[in-house]
């Protein structure tokens, strides 16, 4: 772990283990570490709808400027912001929860003007692949609906990069609601875990056993199609335009390489970025210069993917 920031590995030290292969202990150190009303930047409003989802009753968590609000809806009216994101939250598909994205998303709803929607999905391995897509699948049509006129993005953190993925390539199969942007950040794509960065890699927060315990608990004992497993699919051709995040010390960094790059092999317009001395986990880290910069790239991307330019 040579190219690890010290700021970086100190910060990462204090982040709860991922306990992939114990889903309730890793979702009672989210609910201990991350537990409260998140503040909100000064114009921007929180809102929670409930929809019905294919399992049921599905919690959305709306941030949104007070100005892209009507009286009478909690998303909007065509007079509102003219981009809508969904931010689909990571946990290693077996933890986290929408409402503990409240911060982040209520930024990115700050920088960029746009209403943003952030669906509490159903967690492996409860609920193995394809239940988590399947609720992501309703809320971004819920979305597509309410902000039909508006520019709509699908983004997603470390497993919601995953969801956020297999999602895009759903939509684009179907023909059906194709996003006009995708932002990936860290993305969880390839479940045969067999790159250099994942074999070798001794990283902080996420690592070889984290990853492979959260696959088997999304996959239940089955195979993963290319929605499950982005890495597998075979053509890109007519993907949208796709912005990566990646780590350097990061088991996950060769996979998000390899994708970006066959993206732009298929002629899909592709932004790439790289922070070197970080690790899995890194927007939500406090303290580390190269955090605060990694949080600067994701707001202009998201500002320029609004058309605010970045």
């Amino acid at each position: 772990m040579t190219a690890l920031d010290p700021e970086i590995r100190e910060a990462a030290a204090q982040v709860p283990a991922q306990t992939t292969w114990d889903a309730a202990a890793m979702r009672a150190a989210g609910d201990a570490a991350l537990a409260g009303d998140a503040a909100l930047p000064e114009g921007i409003v929180r809102t929670v709808r409930w929809i019905d989802g294919p399992g049921g009753a599905l919690e959305l968590r709306v941030h949104a400027p007070s100005a892209a609000l009507s009286a009478g809806s909690n998303t909007g009216s065509s007079t509102g912001a003219a981009t809508a994101i969904l931010s689909i939250h990571g946990g290693g598909f077996v933890a986290g929860r929408a409402a503990f994205d409240d911060a982040w998303n209520a930024q990115l709803a700050a920088a960029s003007g746009a209403v943003v929607v952030s669906p509490d999905y159903r967690l492996a391995p409860e609920h193995p692949a394809p239940a988590a897509r399947e609720d992501c699948l309703a809320a971004w049509r819920w979305l597509t609906a309410e902000r039909s006129w508006a520019r709509c993005i699908i983004y997603g953190d470390s497993a919601g990069g995953n969801l956020a993925e297999g999602l895009t390539l759903w939509t684009l199969d179907h023909e059906d609601l194709v996003p006009d942007e995708v932002i990936l950040i860290e993305p969880v794509l390839d479940d045969r875990l067999d790159t250099e960065s994942m074999r070798n890699g001794d990283y902080p927060v996420w690592n070889r056993e984290s990853a492979k315990a959260s696959w088997a608990a999304v996959l239940g004992g089955r195979g993963a199609d290319a929605y499950a497993a982005p890495a597998r699919r075979e053509t890109l051709e007519g993907h949208p335009f796709t912005r990566i995040l990646a780590n350097q010390c990061d088991p996950l960094r060769d996979e998000d390489i390899e994708f970006a790059r066959r993206l732009s092999a298929a002629g899909v317009p592709t932004e790439l970025c790289m922070m070197p001395g970080t690790c899995h986990g890194v927007l939500g880290l406090d303290g580390p210069a190269l955090a605060d910069r990694a949080r600067e790239i994701v707001l202009a991307w998201v500002r320029g993917a609004a058309g605010q330019g970045e």
